[in-house]
C-alpha cells in the first residue's frame, strides 16, 4: 500500500527480530540457536538497533517502558523524536527549550580543537561561557534532527536492470535516489532529503532532516576530566570518564537555518529530554536513541574472513604507525600537540576497535556461526540464492586479493600531504585538457585553479616535510606497487630527502608530474574496483539475505547505516572471564584511585580537587609525610606533586566520593555513531550520555550477545556534580530544570 510522504510516524509498529548469539563456552548451543533461531528450545534476550518502522510498543512496554510508547516516535512536544539530533558523526540530545544539548567530550574534541591556542588552550584545560554571548562557535561541526521518513523501497527497486548487469542496476538505484531526493526537496526546500539504503539492494527509506549549522560550544569539562583514563581505557571498564559537553544549536532570529552569524537566536526545539533525578539500579529498563554508524550481521562468512584476515590487521598495523610518528611529531611544542591530538585520537580509538575485534574473532566463534549459517543455507538448495552466494564468495576473494595494495593506498592518501596535492595537481591539468574547446574554459580554469588554491591554503599550515618524508617511505615498504614500476629508487630516495627539507608543497617538475599521474591513474582504479564491487554486492546481496533470514526464521532488521534507531535493556554487569565480576557502576572514589598509580593517563582535574577539598575538612600533615599537602580530607588522598596533579592512596575508608556516580554499564545494542546518544530511563528521562563499549564489545558490529555485550555511559548524577560543584556557576542548571533546583543541587 502506497503511504503518504512522511505518514510513517502513526504506522503500526512491525514486529521485532531476535539474533541469538553466545560466548564460546556455549559454542555449540550458539550454532544451534543460530540455525534454527527461535524454535530452538533456549530463550534468549532480545537484541537490535532498531529503525522507526521496526520498534514494536508491546515489546517495550513488557521490557519496562512506563511512558507511553507512542510518545516514543512523536513529533509532538512530549514525544522524544524531536529532542534527538546528530552532531557531525555522533549523536546527541536537547535538554533544553534554548537549543542546549549535550553529548560527548569526544564528539566535540576536534571542535575545542580548533579554538585553542597555546595561551588559551581549551582542549586541555575546557572552557565554560558563564554568558549566552561568550559561548564560541564550533568550527565544523553541524546537527540534523530527523523529521520525517518512509519507506520508499518500491520506488527504487521497481523494473531494474537484472542481477547479470550489475553494474547498469546500481547506477540506476543511485538515479533513483538522486531522484527522489531532489523531488522531495523541491517541495520543501528548508529540509534536507536523502535516501539511506538500509540494505543493499533491499530496503531504501526517505528520511527528512532539519540541518542546523550555527553550533557553539557552551561547556566542555578539562581532558582531565572528559578523557580521563585517555587510551589506558578507551574500551574499559571499569571506566571513570566525565565524556560529555554542552553545545547550544542557534538559528537566524525567524528560526531559519543558517551559518553562524552574531544575531542569530538559540535555536527552539519542538520537545527536550527531562533529566532525572532518582539514581539508577541495577537491571533498571533504559534506552538508547541515536545515529549507529554501521553493522555488518547480514553478510555471508567470506566478508567476516575479509575482516578477519585483512581490513583489520592491516589497518591497525598502519594506524598504530602513524600514531606512533605523530606522537613523536607532537613532543616538539604545544602547537604542535594541539595540531596532531584529534587525528592522533581518531587513529587510536579506530585501532584499539580493531584490536578488540580481531581479539574478540579469535576467542568468540562468529565466524563459525557465520559459517554454520551459510552451510545450512548452500543445502537449502535454492538455485537463485547459490548462485548469489557464488558471486559473493567470489567477490570477496577479490577484496581479499586486493586488499594490500588498496587499503595501503587509502591510509597513504589520508596523510601526506604531498601524495594528495600531486593528485590534486593531475587532476587539474587533466580537467583543463578536458575544457581545451570548451567557450568558457577561462572562467571554468579560474574557478579550478581558485578551488585547488584554497586547498593548499588550508592545508600549508599542517604541512611538515620530515613528516612527509617519514610517511611516504613507510608505506612505499609496505606494498611496491604505490610506486611505478620504472622507477628509479635513487632518484625517489633524493626526492624524499628534498621533501624532508622542505617548507612547503613539492615543486612541479617532469618527474613529479609522472608520479602524480600516476597515483591519479591508481587512485581511480582503486575507486572503480571498487565500485564495481559495490554493485555486485547490490545485486547478489538481497538472493543470500532472503535464505538467511527464511533458514534462522527471523524478521528483518536491517544493519546500522547512521540513520535512527532505537535499541533497549538493563542495567546490567557481566563476566568478562572466569572468576570476574564487573558490577554496573563505577564512582568518583574509583578517578582517585586511578589516580594514585601515577599514570599520565590518570590525571585529577585541578578544578575537581579543589571541589572535593571544599566538601571536606582537611587533614592535619603527620611527622611521616611534612611536605606532602594532604587535600581531599576523609577521601585519603595526598597529593604527591600539586604541579603534576599526581595522587597517592594512604588508606581505603568508605567516603562521600563512593556516593558520587561516574558511569554505569547496560546491555544495550550500539556501534560507533552512537556516541553522544542519550541513555534514558522508562519515564524518557535522561539518565547518562552514552560513550563507549567494554572492550569485549567491540565485535557488536558482527554480531550482539546477552554476555559480553555492554555499553557505557557518563551517569548525568556525575555531570550535574561537576556544574554544581567544579565549574561552581548556577546557569546551566537552571537552564536544566526550569522549575527549580532539586534540592541536592541547592545545597
Amino acid at each position: 500500500m502506497k503511504k503518504h510522504i512522511f505518514y510513517a510516524f502513526s504506522q503500526p509498529f512491525a514486529q521485532k527480530a531476535m539474533f541469538p548469539h553466545r560466548l564460546i563456552m556455549r559454542m555449540l548451543l550458539g550454532l544451534l540457536l543460530l540455525v534454527f533461531g527461535k524454535h530452538a528450545a533456549y530463550a534468549v534476550p532480545d537484541e537490535g538497533m532498531y529503525p522507526p518502522l521496526a520498534i514494536q510498543k508491546e515489546a517495550l512496554i513488557k521490557a519496562g517502558l512506563r511512558m507511553d510508547p507512542s510518545l516514543v516516535l512523536s513529533l509532538s512536544n512530549k514525544g522524544l523524536l524531536p529532542a534527538l539530533v546528530r552532531v557531525g558523526g555522533c549523536s546527541g540530545s536537547f535538554v533544553s527549550s534554548e537549543g542546549l544539548l549535550v553529548t560527548n567530550h569526544h564528539c566535540a574534541f576536534d571542535a575545542v580543537a580548533a579554538v585553542s591556542t597555546p595561551e588559551e588552550n581549551h582542549l586541555e584545560r575546557g572552557f565554560y561561557a558563564s554568558k549566552m554571548t561568550g559561548e564560541i562557535p564550533a568550527k565544523g561541526l553541524s546537527l540534523r534532527i530527523t523529521v520525517g521518513f518512509e519507506d520508499c523501497s518500491e520506488r527504487i527497486l521497481a523494473d531494474l536492470p537484472g542481477t547479470d548487469r550489475p553494474v547498469d542496476r546500481q547506477k540506476a538505484i543511485k538515479e533513483r535516489m538522486t531522484s527522489l531526493e531532489k523531488t522531495a526537496a523541491a517541495k520543501d526546500s528548508n529540509s534536507t532529503f536523502e535516501v539511506s539504503e538500509m540494505f543493499p539492494g533491499k530496503s531504501y527509506v526517505l528520511f527528512q532532516y532539519t540541518v542546523l549549522s550555527d553550533i557553539r560550544i557552551v561547556y566542555a569539562p578539562s581532558r582531565a576530566i572528559g578523557e580521563f583514563g585517555g587510551e589506558s581505557d578507551n574500551w574499559v571498564w571499569p571506566r571513570h570518564t566525565g565524556d560529555y559537553t554542552f553545545l547550544r544549536a542557534y538559528t537566524g532570529p525567524k528560526g531559519e537555518t543558517r551559518t553562524y552569524h552574531p544575531e542569530n537566536i538559540p535555536f527552539k526545539p519542538i520537545a527536550y529530554l527531562p533529566i532525572a533525578q532518582k539514581p539508577l539500579a541495577e537491571n533498571d529498563f533504559v534506552m538508547i536513541m541515536g545515529y549507529p554508524g554501521r553493522t555488518f550481521r547480514q553478510y555471508p562468512a567470506s566478508y567476516l574472513r575479509y575482516q578477519a584476515e585483512k581490513l583489520l590487521p592491516i589497518t591497525q598495523k598502519n594506524f598504530d604507525w602513524i600514531i606512533q610518528r605523530l606522537e613523536k611529531q607532537s613532543e616538539l611544542s604545544t602547537s604542535e600537540s594541539l595540531l596532531w591530538s584529534s587525528r592522533i585520537k581518531s587513529l587510536a580509538n579506530t585501532s584499539k576497535n580493531y584490536r578488540g575485534k580481531l581479539q574478540g574473532l579469535r576467542r568468540v566463534p562468529i565466524l563459525a556461526q557465520f559459517e554454520s549459517v551459510d552451510k545450512a543455507c548452500r543445502q537449502a538448495g535454492q538455485a537463485n540464492a547459490l548462485i548469489a552466494m557464488n558471486a559473493l564468495d567470489s567477490l570477496y576473494l577479490a577484496m581479499h586479493q586486493r586488499a594490500e595494495l588498496h587499503l595501503n593506498f587509502q591510509h597513504l592518501a589520508g596523510q601526506s600531504k604531498a601524495m594528495q596535492c600531486m593528485i590534486r595537481q593531475a587532476d587539474f591539468k587533466d580537467r583543463l585538457s578536458a575544457l581545451k574547446n570548451n567557450p568558457s574554459k577561462d572562467s571554468l580554469i579560474e574557478v579550478e585553479a581558485k578551488a585547488f588554491n584554497v586547498w593548499k591554503e588550508k592545508n600549508r599550515g599542517s604541512w611538515r616535510g620530515s613528516l612527509e618524508k617519514d610517511v611516504l617511505h613507510y608505506f612505499v615498504t609496505q606494498n611496491s606497487e604505490l610506486l611505478p614500476q620504472d622507477i628509479r629508487l635513487g632518484k625517489w630516495n633524493a626526492w624524499l630527502d628534498q621533501i624532508e627539507q622542505s617548507k612547503d608543497f613539492p615543486e612541479e617538475s617532469k618527474w613529479t608530474q609522472a608520479l602524480g599521474n600516476y597515483w591519479r591513474s591508481l587512485s581511480l582504479r582503486i575507486k572503480q574496483e571498487q565500485s564495481d564491487w559495490t554493485a555486485r554486492l547490490s545485486a547478489n546481496l538481497p538472493a543470500y539475505l532472503d535464505l538467511r533470514l527464511q533458514i534462522l526464521n527471523q524478521s528483518f532488521v536491517p544493519d546500522a547505516n547512521s540513520t535512527l534507531r532505537l535499541t533497549y535493556g538493563k542495567v546490567q554487569g557481566f563476566s568478562p572471564e572466569d572468576g570476574v565480576y564487573h558490577r554496573p557502576f563505577t564512582t568518583l572514589n574509583g578517578m582517585f584511585e586511578k589516580a594514585s598509580t601515577g599514570h599520565p593517563d590518570y590525571r585529577i582535574d585541578s578544578t575537581l580537587y579543589r571541589a572535593i577539598r571544599q566538601g571536606y575538612p582537611a587533614l592535619t600533615q603527620t611527622p611521616e609525610q611534612p611536605n606532602q599537602e594532604q587535600r581531599f580530607g576523609d577521601l585519603a588522598i595526598t597529593m604527591v606533586d600539586a604541579a603534576r596533579d599526581q595522587t597517592q592512596t594512604i588508606k581505603k575508608p568508605r567516603t562521600k566520593s563512593e556516593d558520587i556516580p561516574l558511569a554505569f554499564l547496560y546491555n544495550l545494542d550500539t556501534t560507533g555513531g552512537n556516541s553522544g546518544s542519550p541513555v534514558m530511563n522508562a519515564d524518557g528521562e535522561l539518565v547518562g550520555v552514552n560513550f563507549d563499549r567494554a572492550f569485549g564489545a567491540t565485535i557488536n558490529d558482527f554480531a550482539w550477545n546477552a554476555d559480553y555485550s555492554r555499553s557505557i555511559g557518563v551517569d548525568i548524577q556525575f555531570v550535574l556534580w561537576n556544574l554544581k560543584n567544579v565549574i561552581g556557576d548556577q546557569r546551566l542548571l537552571t537552564e536544566l530544570f526550569p522549575l527549580g533546583l532539586p534540592e541536592h543541587l541547592q545545597r
